[in-house]
């Protein structure tokens, strides 16, 4: 019994010790999950459907955004080898043009194309293809992302590739997504800290604006797939 008391004791000193993945250095190791690919399907355009952007890619790629009378929305299409390819919804009816369009962007150290626009108060989102040097539809089907929430390329931890930074909600979930060994990975710094909000707060110097109680902000940068206390 004895054995059984100094064994329970030892476990709750332990974990108080550790807290919720902290180090004594200050730093939370972020947990991560493998981003799932986006699943396009074939495009048929017809007089209901109208394209109003579009960006032309090296060879003979094509990126747009069609606005489809019968739904009253806006989607985005991908041109290949002249077959046309649908992502779905990108944005709503009527939204702002500095809240919706296509762009040429660095992320993970490859070239990509950002469609991204809102789908209501609060809530944003966008596509990133990442262009192959020989795109075919096999290798389309594995090429696209979606993430949710306003984002950002930045290269957080100085290694000359840009990482993406997401972020939804009136109160701040924030999402730092990551290439490694061939798969996007990505991690919801809220859930593997344990904050109440988080905020990429400064761009030029990569700080993360961090709650874990209210009227107490915290500073942190990310390195190697943690947040280091500044």
């Amino acid at each position: 019994m004895m054995r059984l008391r100094l064994l329970v004791i030892i476990f709750i000193l332990t974990f108080l010790l550790n807290g919720c993945n902290k180090a004594e250095d200050n730093s939370y190791q972020l947990d991560y999950f493998e981003v799932i690919k986006v699943k396009v399907d074939n495009l048929h355009l017809d007089n209901s459907c109208k394209i109003f952007e579009e960006k032309r890619i090296d060879n003979g790629v094509s990126v747009f955004l069609y606005k489809d009378n019968e739904n009253h929305q806006i989607n985005g299409g991908i041109s290949l080898k002249d077959k046309f390819y649908d992502l779905g919804e990108v944005s709503v009816d009527n939204t702002p043009d500095d809240l919706m369009g296509i762009e040429e962007v660095q992320v993970f150290g490859k070239k990509a194309v950002k469609i991204y626009g809102i789908l209501g108060a609060n809530y944003a989102q966008a596509f990133y293809l990442l262009v192959e040097e020989n795109l075919e539809e096999s290798i389309l089907q594995e090429s696209i992302i979606q993430i949710e929430g306003y984002t950002v390329e930045i290269d957080l931890d100085e290694d000359g590739k840009k990482e993406i930074v997401s972020t939804l909600g009136t109160i701040p979930e924030t999402k730092i997504f990551t290439f490694k060994n061939g798969t996007i990975y990505g991690s919801d710094i809220n859930k593997s800290i344990g904050a109440k909000s988080v905020l990429l707060q400064d761009n030029d110097k990569k700080l993360f604006q961090v709650y874990f109680e209210s009227n107490k902000p915290e500073q942190y940068v990310y390195h190697e797939g943690s947040l280091l206390k500044k």
